[in-house]
């Protein structure tokens, strides 16, 4: 059996997106590159997706495509032009109960076609799922810590990038757009964002998201169509 074709499609489509990265050094047509990737895998399911192409790419041992990539995502950075994914605004969220006909069905009837979304770059839509409600079934706590210590140990291969990210997150914990976070969410991306400027290793930003947004369980009146928020 040939061993390229028996790899996984992620394996083999990160690879190719490796090499494009690696080949042209241009950082207009790699960022372009990344948010055509990212565009079209689509807005549900394929935005998890592409944060597995990242993942994949920064889990191989091809140290030349993991710079590129993280090179990439500084430019994004730099630009305010990272390649983004969307989630329900959490507003809206409070309206669905994930997995379930019922929920979508008030939602149509009350926003039209879907509920208000919002874009967030990788480790925001990665923090965002795993803290708020959205239309998506809730991240595990122990995905999101992997993930996210891939992602933050990612970015730190380009110098650049690893300045620029934090800085990013911090100022997105100031934000005052409506329906953008919730408090849990800015609680977690404030301590991502200060463990990271701090020189903090991947894993310990991880932890120090996880345990960044810790707060009481709010009461809700019974009846309401509340979820995980």
């Amino acid at each position: 059996m040939n061993t390229a074709a028996a790899r996984h499609p992620i394996v083999a489509s990160a690879g190719r997106l490796a090499g494009a990265l690696v080949f042209n050094r241009d950082a207009d047509f790699r960022l372009a590159l990344l948010k055509r990737v990212a565009r079209r895998l689509g807005d549900d399911e394929g935005y998890p997706t592409f944060l597995k192409l990242l993942v994949t790419i920064a889990e191989g041992n091809d140290d030349t495509a993991r710079r590129a990539l993280a090179a990439t995502l500084g430019v994004g950075l730099r630009r305010n032009d990272l390649p983004g994914g969307q989630l329900t605004a959490w507003g809206a969220s409070r309206l669905w109960e994930a997995g379930t006909q019922v929920s979508g069905a008030l939602a149509g009837s009350l926003f039209g076609s879907s509920a208000p979304r919002r874009q967030y770059g990788p480790i925001e839509f990665l923090t965002a799922w795993y803290a708020q409600g959205t239309h998506r079934t809730r991240l595990g706590e122990e995905v999101y810590a992997q993930v996210l210590e891939r992602l933050v140990d990612l970015v730190n291969a380009d110098d650049d990038a690893r300045a620029l990210y934090p800085r990013k997150l911090e100022a997105d914990t100031q934000t005052e757009l409506e329906g953008v976070y919730m408090r849990g969410t800015r609680q977690r991306l404030a301590a991502i964002a200060g463990a990271w400027k701090q020189g903090a290793a991947a894993s310990a930003v991880a932890q120090a998201a996880i345990a960044g947004g810790s707060e009481p369980p709010v009461a809700v009146p019974p009846g309401w169509l509340v979820r995980n928020l």
